[in-house]
């Protein structure tokens, strides 16, 4: 661990100067970044003027679900924007020189350093979740479940890169699948309880966005069972596995970008 660590630091500050070689460009992805949470906020809270409640949900409550959502994608992002880069190193073969070093072969296409753009819109983002549940009355105890249940939306969130990282070996293509991902991944904007039928199944069992996002936030509001927790981290646990799963089986495809 001691290892990685320092070769994510490197990683991370080498990324860091990428993202800062143009500075202009940088200012603007960030402002454009807050612009955006700003303008979603601000339709909350006009949705909110003519109505009292969503789906069984007060307005600070969805808030909150909201901010769980943004929360979750921030940091997924900041952790595993390799990712999106991925499909470059496939086409021009230097993912054949990540398979010859001595690490972990999804070390690097996966955890190849943060995206300090989103570490820098993390933390308005934090500010207005405090400023939020400050006024909630949150039990302890559903704060340290909520943290817990956060990890857990993370590891899920990494099952779905690797997912996306397997197609791309496999496929040479990534980019569609990272877009799916987040067209899906937005819809738990909202409680998915709101929607009905299929999509809340879909929503529920395959693409496990109530755990991911709702569950989390529920927890905060003291809405949750010892079931529920059991079955958001045994759901974590085998998305994970899977998707390493694949990973392996993709690795045997892999021909390299010579062949």
């Amino acid at each position: 661990m001691k290892r990685y660590s320092k070769i994510w630091i490197m990683l991370s500050l080498i990324s860091l100067q990428n993202s800062f070689a143009g500075r202009f460009g940088a200012i603007v992805f960030v402002i454009g970044k807050l612009i955006r949470f700003g303008m979603f906020f601000l339709l909350l809270a006009v949705l909110f003027n003519s109505t009292k409640a969503l789906a069984g949900f007060t307005r600070e409550q969805i808030f909150v679900v909201f901010l769980t959502y943004t929360l979750v994608d921030s940091i997924s992002q900041l952790l595993f924007r390799e990712v999106y880069r991925f499909r470059g190193r496939v086409v021009t073969g230097d993912f054949d020189l990540d398979l010859i070093k001595p690490l972990n072969s999804l070390f690097r296409p996966l955890l190849g350093g943060i995206d300090v753009l989103d570490a820098i819109t993390l933390l308005p983002y934090l500010i207005v979740f405090v400023q939020i549940t400050r006024g909630m009355q949150i039990q302890p105890l559903s704060v340290a479940l909520f943290i817990l249940l956060l990890l857990n939306a993370l590891f899920i969130s990494a099952g779905f890169h690797i997912i996306v990282l397997s197609l791309g070996v496999v496929t040479s293509e990534i980019d569609h699948a990272i877009l799916i991902y987040r067209d899906i991944f937005q819809m738990g904007r909202f409680p998915t309880s709101i929607y009905t039928g299929l999509v809340r199944n879909v929503l529920t069992f395959v693409v496990p966005l109530t755990i991911m996002i709702t569950v989390p936030a529920k927890v905060l509001f003291g809405l949750y069972s010892l079931q529920t927790l059991l079955a958001a981290f045994a759901t974590s646990l085998i998305f994970l596995l899977v998707s390493l799963r694949l990973w392996q089986y993709a690795l045997q495809k892999y021909t390299s970008a010579s062949s």
